[in-house]
């Protein structure tokens, strides 16, 4: 005799990107301990595909493709996830650096952090298209999930691998040429073959990408001092 399933809760989700409302369940037992195998093998692709395998799981309406996703959508949804799946408050020890009488506090004291309460932070004034000559320039989008989460490369090949995913398309005065219609190869050789100065520019928009944060105060229990801590690393909230 088949046993019953459970139904599980639904929520409604808007993508920082584009606000486009998607509805989502919280991830299963199973699913969860797929997340913490991933982890375990400290392999950044095995944590990625399965990152985005879970999230893709999760989605019960609205059209997405989260391999195409921008990375900080995909922060956001999976810090959503693990709040409505295992809990909103996340159990930190914070180290207390205020200076009293010349010496530093040093206390560490345990504080809840509240994930609910992630935002987006969105840097003023990077632009998309950036002129590279009087007659070419670069159309830029966000990069997706696995490229801003590749760290295998040294930090400039790195950078570049970035920079090349983030292309929508280059113009010219013969016109748009598609990042679609070139291979990643063809994308990376072009990025190396820009000036230092023209690169700047690019690698710009990727550093200044809105990203994620979660912000938590709490007072020290030893001398009584207010922190204010922004967190913004991932795996802070892996589990």
């Amino acid at each position: 005799m088949a046993l019953p399933k459970i139904d599980l809760p639904t929520y409604n989700i808007e993508l920082p990107s584009d606000g486009k409302s998607l509805t989502v369940r919280p991830f299963s037992v199973k699913e969860e301990k797929l997340l913490l195998m991933a982890l375990e093998t400290k392999n950044m692709d095995d944590v990625t595909r399965t990152v985005k395998q879970v999230i893709n799981n999760c989605i019960i309406t609205g059209e997405v493709n989260v391999d195409r996703l921008p990375f900080f959508d995909i922060d956001y949804l999976f810090i959503f996830l693990r709040a409505k799946s295992i809990g909103e408050n996340v159990e930190v020890n914070l180290t207390c650096n205020n200076e009293v009488e010349g010496v530093i506090c040093g206390n560490v004291f345990p504080s809840k952090m509240d994930v609910s309460n992630i935002e987006i932070e969105r840097p003023e004034g990077i632009k998309d298209e950036i002129a590279l000559s009087d007659v070419a320039g670069v159309k830029l989008k966000y990069p997706n999930y696995a490229a801003m989460k590749k760290l295998e490369e040294s930090e400039m090949d790195a950078k570049t691998h970035i920079i090349a995913n983030a292309i929508d398309y280059i113009w010219d005065e013969k016109g748009k040429h598609s990042a679609k219609e070139s291979t990643k190869e063809e994308l990376i050789e072009f990025v190396e073959s820009l000036t230092e100065k023209n690169y700047k520019k690019l690698e710009e928009f990727v550093d200044n990408a809105p990203t994620f944060v979660v912000r938590l105060e709490a007072k020290c229990t030893k001398c009584g001092f207010e922190h204010k801590v922004r967190y913004s690393d991932f795996y802070d909230f892996f589990f």
